[in-house]
């Protein structure tokens, strides 16, 4: 089955939203049990000969498209109204060690004014991650911090942040500012 991408505006996480149609086709391939509570799907677009990885945490669109923040698929590079192919990944590996930084200076400065927040949400907005990755994590009243995945660890193509891991967000400064920052789980 193909569907639409659809960025959309005012979501806030990193979390794509399903078309009915194709939630009932994800359940039927998984029955009897139910679906996870988090999944993660390549969307393929045999025109482009690219593909995404995504996850999914159970929500529905409220359109026939797959709806992607519109932040989250610029960061991916993932193209407004292009037509995928979608299935569901089964082998992500758990990741133990996350490696991140801001992706520019004003990141970096808004990061330095709003770390405990930053560390605080990231599980609830981003669970799938890859070398390279940028991804967008918003703040209260509106700030955004965009982030680069420096590393991963075990090294795979993607990795899952799980939430039952503590997160410790730490980051270097010296007389220059920050230089990194690790999500340990």
């Amino acid at each position: 089955m193909e569907f639409q991408v659809k960025h959309v505006g005012g979501i806030e996480n990193c979390f794509v939203s399903l078309p009915f149609d194709l939630i009932q086709a994800l359940e039927s391939t998984r029955r009897p049990a139910p679906l996870p509570p988090l999944l993660t799907l390549e969307l393929r677009s045999p025109s482009a000969n690219r593909h995404w990885t995504v996850a999914w945490s159970g929500a529905a669109s409220s359109s026939p498209s797959i709806e992607v923040a519109q932040q989250f698929a610029e960061c991916i590079s993932l193209p407004d109204h292009i037509s995928v192919q979608v299935r569901a990944v089964s082998n992500v590996v758990n990741a133990t060690l996350v490696t991140i930084e801001p992706h520019s200076e004003d990141d970096w400065e808004v990061l330095e004014l709003n770390a405990e927040q930053a560390e605080a949400s990231i599980l609830k907005q981003v669970r799938i991650v890859n070398e390279g990755m940028r991804f967008p994590l918003w703040l209260h009243g509106g700030a955004v911090i965009t982030f680069l995945v420096v590393s991963t660890s075990p090294k795979r193509a993607v990795g899952c942040i799980q939430q039952r891991y503590s997160i410790l967000l730490w980051y270097i400064v010296n007389l220059c500012g920050l230089f990194g920052i690790a999500l340990i789980l």
